[in-house]
């Protein structure tokens, strides 16, 4: 009785199909393991600016004195600057005119009862308060108009936080990192940060 022993390797094609099989697994892991670092990165990233905003809010409160936030694009990045009224500026004082007027600086408001209410000049020509300034990597901002952030317009974003630690209006902006995820957030009036 012989035995009869096939020594047949694996042919070509079937190397080749094992090799487009691991291909395409590989390739879907990619973009999965990206999807979820873009997300991850993202909540970081958010998670870094509601806690800067909580503790300008607290700070707010503990020096019983307005402050005003402005969040630019810079690249890649998003800089949050802090600034503090005039020393020389009374009208600052007047909460109720900040909150209706929303921390107004400079002039040239509809309602010139509004001018200088946080400042007497323009938060461009104010020094932003020291160690405040943080820079927040791979992230994009916009203004929204709602929740749902139906009209988006460019950065700067810009409210404040008035002495008593509320917000004059609620206030709503969209983040942005990688692969356009998104989060919107809302400064609400009683100076929470809901996203």
């Amino acid at each position: 009785m012989k035995k009869f022993h096939s020594s047949r390797g694996v042919t070509l094609i079937e190397l080749l199909v094992i090799i487009a099989i691991l291909g395409v697994f590989s390739g879907v892991g990619y973009v999965s393991f990206t999807s979820i670092d873009s997300g991850s990165s993202l909540r970081s990233n958010k998670t870094v600016i509601k806690g800067y905003l909580e503790g300008v809010r607290s700070k707010a409160y503990s020096d019983g004195k307005h402050y005003k936030i402005i969040m630019e694009n810079s690249g890649n990045n998003v800089n949050l600057k802090l600034y503090e009224p005039d020393s020389s500026n009374t009208k600052w004082h007047d909460l109720n005119l900040n909150r209706r007027c929303a921390c107004y600086s400079g002039t040239g408001n509809a309602d010139t009862s509004c001018d200088q209410s946080f400042s007497d000049s323009s938060v461009s020509s104010l020094t932003s308060v020291q160690n405040f300034d943080k820079v927040v990597k791979n992230l994009e901002v916009k203004n929204c108009n709602n929740l749902s952030c139906a009209t988006e317009t460019a950065a700067p974003v810009e409210f404040c936080f008035l002495y008593d630690g509320t917000s004059p209006q609620d206030k709503f902006f969209k983040i942005i990192g990688k692969n356009d995820l998104n989060i919107i957030l809302n400064v609400n009036k009683t100076g929470y940060v809901e996203d």
